[in-house]
């Protein structure tokens, strides 16, 4: 490794780890501040990516196939960009209140409701984007790897402690109180529950995943005094949070990503006592054991919680056999198809939703005034309304041009397997929540699919030598 590769290796491990830490503790990287800060953070992404290109180009490498990924993000960016040129919407004021008033001389060329939010949000999505994909770029070595992979870990297992402190204490705002948040489902520093059960889905992949990447205690006395222990005790009080944080929907998440550990677990621990010539039977039973166990402190540290969400589970049930449909949500995803359907090239404009869909929301509150929704609680279905079916291509192209590098791979290893799988779970989730919708959520997913895609070709760079 030369010098300057280990520059940029380090360079982009410290660029994305920061994006990664600082994005949680700014209240999950949605206030207006703290997105302009992420921005400008990764707005230094280029610059790495700049001198990695120069640097293979140099050395007579060949282009990266990750570099690929550019020309989709290039076409989404040009979609957002001449979008902001076409305003969709005219501004007048009525008394002192400013409206938006739908324009009737727009051409085919793609619009924007609100450029100047189309703009910041493009500047957000760019900079987290390119500092991700550039793991792929720079990174050369796994321990670069798993070292990022730690940090973004041991942080989210500090950041689960504060929060669980601060739920016991019954802090009524963010910081134990010194901050006021808006929504009361808030936890440790994310303003939303939701948000931050999706966060710890993709954190568990990756304490899972870096579990699973240890070898059976080599190097190491036993389990007792290897790193497992620790990991163990780290998807511990990451689960947990979860329920205690009310996000039922994301519990299923952490369900799921458990109990294929679980299998995954039992089945090594099976292999490795057959190896050795031992009875598998009291490896098994203490795991039994331990599950018992952890299933009883989760109840004890998260009763509260979940007799509280279990009760509003039941209260939606019942009105929904009243009223004989799914709920708002249902009316929300079938106006926001409406929104989508009007323009279904090139969409509203990124950022638009929160203004445009007034115009299409059919749902009235108990006093009749009509609801007001930032978010279509769905990213998928909002990302469609926004850029249109040719802006969802380009997105697709961005998330699916670095897996298509990896379809000649005959093994996929465990660590890159759970952050695949994370990932898909998130991706999932998508669809009856926006996720996306916190920029911490967004820079953790795409920092895992990228380190799964560089973690799986530098396996099978060393496979084949």
């Amino acid at each position: 490794m030369t010098e300057q590769n280990s520059r940029l290796e380090i360079a982009t491990l410290v660029h994305v780890a920061l994006l990664g830490v600082v994005s949680t503790w700014a209240f999950g990287g949605g206030a207006d501040w703290a997105v302009t800060l992420l921005s400008i953070i990764g707005s230094f992404a280029p610059v790495i990516t700049w001198f990695a290109f120069q640097k293979r180009r140099s050395a007579g490498q060949r282009t990266p196939g990750a570099l690929l990924a550019l020309w989709p993000l290039l076409g989404f960016n040009t979609l957002v960009v001449l979008g902001t040129f076409q305003p969709s919407l005219r501004i007048a004021t009525i008394e002192g209140a400013r409206i938006f008033i739908p324009r009737d001389d727009l051409t085919v060329w793609p619009s924007s409701a609100r450029p100047d939010l189309a703009l910041t949000q493009l500047w957000l999505f760019d900079a987290i984007a390119l500092s991700c994909l550039n793991l792929l770029l720079t990174i050369l070595h796994r321990r670069s790897l798993r070292t990022l992979l730690l940090i973004l870990g041991a942080n989210a297992l500090l950041l689960a402690i504060f929060g669980s402190l601060q739920k016991f204490v019954g802090s009524t705002g963010l910081f134990f109180g010194r901050v006021h948040s808006p929504n009361t489902s808030f936890f440790a520093s994310f303003i939303y529950h939701n948000h931050w059960g999706a966060y710890v889905a993709l954190m568990l992949a990756i304490t899972i995943g870096l579990l699973f990447s240890l070898r059976p205690w080599s190097g190491y006395r036993d389990f007792w005094h290897s790193p497992a222990l620790a990991a163990v005790v780290g998807i511990f009080f990451l689960a947990v949070t979860i329920p205690l944080s009310g996000s039922r929907s994301c519990s299923i998440l952490a369900v799921l990503l458990l109990t294929a550990a679980l299998i995954h677990g039992l089945r090594r621990v099976a292999l490795h006592q057959q190896g050795f010539g031992k009875s598998t039977r009291g490896p098994l039973a203490f795991l039994a054991l331990a599950i018992v166990v952890s299933l009883t402190f989760l109840v004890i540290l998260a009763r509260q919680s979940i007799e509280t969400r279990v009760a509003d589970t039941q209260e939606q049930l019942a009105r929904m056999r009243v009223e004989g449909s799914i709920g708002g949500r249902a009316q929300l995803y079938g106006d926001t198809w409406h929104m989508a359907c009007a323009r279904p090239w090139f969409g509203w404009g990124l950022g638009s939703y929160g203004t445009a869909f007034a115009f299409y929301n059919t749902q009235h509150s108990v006093d009749n005034l009509p609801q007001y929704y930032e978010n279509a609680h769905s990213d998928w279905l909002q990302f469609i309304a926004e850029t249109g079916a040719i802006g969802t291509f380009f997105l697709l192209g961005f998330l699916l041009v670095p897996l298509l590098q990896l379809r000649k791979l005959r093994q996929i290893t465990a660590l890159p397997l759970y952050l695949f799988g994370g990932c898909g779970l998130i991706l999932l989730y998508a669809g009856i929540e926006f996720p996306f919708g916190n920029p911490a959520v967004t820079i953790a997913f795409w920092s895992c699919l990228f380190a799964a895609v560089r973690w799986s070709q530098i396996d099978q760079r060393e496979r084949t030598g």
